[in-house]
This record gives C-alpha cells, structure tokens and sequence, in this order.
C-alpha cells in the first residue's frame, strides 16, 4: 500500500514539476517580450509625451482649483465683513433708538440705492424688479430683534 501512495505522490510532483517549468518559461517569454517593448525608444517618447500632457492638465487643474478657492475665500470674507458691518449699526440701534429710524430711512430711499436691472427687455425697455422699501425696512428690524434676543450659554448667566 505504501508503495502505491510513494507511486502516486512520485507524479503527482513530476505532472506538478513540469506544469512549473512551463509556467517559468511563459514568465521569462513575457517578461522578455515586456522588456523589449519598454525599451523601445518610440514607446517611451509616446509614454513621455502622454505623462507631459497628464502633468500639464493637472497642473492647470490645480491653477483652477487655487483659484476658484481663493475667491470663494474673498466671497466669505466680504459676506462675515458685511455682517459683523450690519451688526454694529443694530448694537447702536439699541443703544441710541432716536437715531435708528432716521438712518434706515436714508438707507432705503430710491435716490441712496439704484434699482437692479434682471436684463430682461419688454420692447425697447428694460424691465427692472424693486423690492418694496417696506420690506426691506421690516426684515432689518426684525433681524435687529431677533439678533438682541438670543443669548449663547446658560440663560441664567
């Protein structure tokens, strides 16, 4: 019975052991085959060509991209300056009540702020969208308010 078993297992690693050796053989062919075309000058100037083009796009991606940040960081930046502008005038509101309602009146006249134009033209005029000065004078009081009414931390503080 041993014997059996040491004959069978004898070519089990023979079939194993030329199954290898082709294998190695196919190997080392490719390889050979991959070298050969890695070499080839005209190869490597069309793959140096094709990095050169990869590099120079990325390269005005990024440009693009600083950009793009940088702006969005001025449009930020203008938008918390604006804010903390239009909260000075609402902490001296509730200091000095007298002299609020005249300057948002001076604000919201027609002659202090020039219309937007949307572009849009009916015949030979342009059509133009006005809020109501009412409007805007009732948001920015009650901005105002709610701005003096929240409190941050414990309400007992």
């Amino acid at each position: 019975m041993a014997e059996k078993w040491d004959k069978q297992f004898m070519d089990f690693i023979r079939r194993t052991s030329e199954d290898i050796r082709r294998t190695g053989e196919d190997l080392k062919i490719e390889a050979e085959r991959l070298l050969v075309e890695v070499r080839d000058p005209a190869r490597q100037a069309k793959l140096k060509a094709t990095l050169t083009d990869f590099r120079d796009k990325a390269a005005a991606v990024t440009k693009e991209a600083a950009e793009r940040l940088e702006g969005a960081a001025r449009h930020v930046e203008d938008f918390v300056s604006r804010g903390l502008d239009n909260e000075k005038p609402a902490a001296n509101t509730a200091k000095a009540p007298s002299s609020a309602p005249a300057e948002a009146s001076a604000k919201d006249t027609p002659a202090a702020k020039a219309p937007r134009k949307t572009g849009k033209t009916i015949g030979k005029k342009t059509a133009v969208k006005k809020a109501p000065a009412a409007k805007k004078a009732s948001s920015a009081k009650k901005a105002a308010a709610s701005k003096t009414a929240k409190t941050l931390g414990r309400k007992g503080a």
